[in-house]
């Protein structure tokens, strides 16, 4: 893995409500210490652009390995997300820090699969 690097742009609203949903979910998922796939729930959340957007995804843990000699665990992120426009299928990671739970990577790639 490589080292960090900050965001060159500011993430669309589409993208930035999934990121949102991963950061706060995504850490109960480690705690829990389970290596299976887990919901992270369906949710009805408001994007920065005032529209709604409905999430549904999953974690899986992946493995543990090193980032810039931090001890990390690597989670694959897969599921769904609806607006009033279209709905998308999401495929991604997240990458957290072990000792401190900061996330030290978060990728997440809406392809839409229809259109309202």
């Amino acid at each position: 893995m490589s080292a960090w690097r900050p965001a060159t742009q500011e993430p669309d609203a589409l993208h930035a409500c999934i990121y949102d949903y991963l950061r706060n979910r995504t850490p109960q998922v480690y705690l829990d210490g389970k290596s299976e796939a887990k919901s992270l729930g369906q949710t009805t959340e408001l994007m920065s652009n005032g529209h709604k957007l409905t999430l549904d995804l999953v974690v899986t843990p992946v493995g543990s390995g090193q980032w810039s000699s931090r001890p990390v665990v690597e989670f694959a992120v897969t599921g769904h997300v609806a607006d009033r426009a279209a709905g998308y299928s999401v495929d991604g990671r997240v990458v957290i820090d072990q000792k401190t739970l900061a996330f030290l990577a978060i990728e997440a790639t809406p392809t839409r699969v229809n259109i309202r």
